[in-house]
């Protein structure tokens, strides 16, 4: 994903300046690209495009957690409230804008045009039990204690968890069909080339963000135990990945 905010060495490890001038200043000296974040942000492109045009080709959004994808369009209205405000490229703004709008075209798809295909009873995961810690942690935990910087602190840990309702109803109804699959398998590899691309600009130019590493490492567990079914499963040609049914 692309991050909104980025230090470097003139603002330290531990601290942000904050302020739309100063804010940036520092998008522009830290935008810099490598393959694994480029790919990276291909990877998640590719995630959202393939679930909305599984919903929109099928025109059902059978076996998607409605819930997770509104997780996922909240992280990206709070992460990207300076969109308008704070220039870095236009490789960047043009990635944002995509990302909100297919977020929220997903969304609508979901609770508006296929509702009659929603299943919600299996999409029964508590958000509230997410958005509570979260909510907190952001308050407690940050770089600068101003609404910007919370809302960003805010996105970073909410889509660390913002997957479990999807996993959650994939392990409740016991299978998961392979375009759906395919989906979770995109996200997941997005996430893993951020975190070779972190171990890459630490080692290149001295740059960690101990929130947003955290997070991921935090996110990409959540996907260990899907990509040993994805690749055991999935790729041999079942049609659906079935898991066992909860007790």
């Amino acid at each position: 994903m692309l991050y909104l905010r980025e230090r470097t060495e003139e603002f330290g490890v531990l601290g942000r300046t904050s302020g739309l001038r100063a804010a940036a200043k520092l998008h522009k000296s830290s935008d810099k690209m490598n393959i694994f974040r480029l790919s990276g942000d291909l990877c998640h492109l590719v995630a959202i495009i393939i679930l909305f045009l599984k919903i929109w080709r099928s025109k059902s959004c059978a076996g998607i957690s409605g819930k997770s994808q509104l997780l996922f369009a909240l992280v990206f209205t709070t992460r990207y409230l300076d969109l308008f405000t704070a220039f870095i490229s236009i490789y960047n703004t043009v990635m944002k804008v995509v990302y909100l709008v297919l977020a929220y075209a997903t969304v609508s798809l979901i609770y508006s045009r296929f509702r009659n295909t929603y299943d919600s009873e299996s999409d029964s995961f508590r958000v509230e039990f997410l958005l509570v810690p979260v909510a907190g942690l952001s308050f407690l935990e940050n770089y600068a204690f101003t609404p910007l910087e919370i809302m960003w602190t805010f996105s970073i840990y909410l889509e660390s968890v913002a997957i479990l309702p999807q996993l959650f109803m994939i392990t409740k109804t016991g299978e998961a069909e392979s375009i759906t699959t395919h989906y979770l398998f995109f996200l997941g590899l997005y996430r893993s080339l951020y975190l070779a691309n972190w171990v890459w600009r630490y080692h290149v130019e001295g740059f960690f963000d101990q929130i947003a590493v955290v997070s991921g490492v935090v996110q990409t567990i959540f996907y260990c135990d899907f990509f040993y079914l994805y690749f055991t499963r999935v790729l041999r040609g079942s049609g659906k990945m079935t898991l066992p049914m909860p007790v």
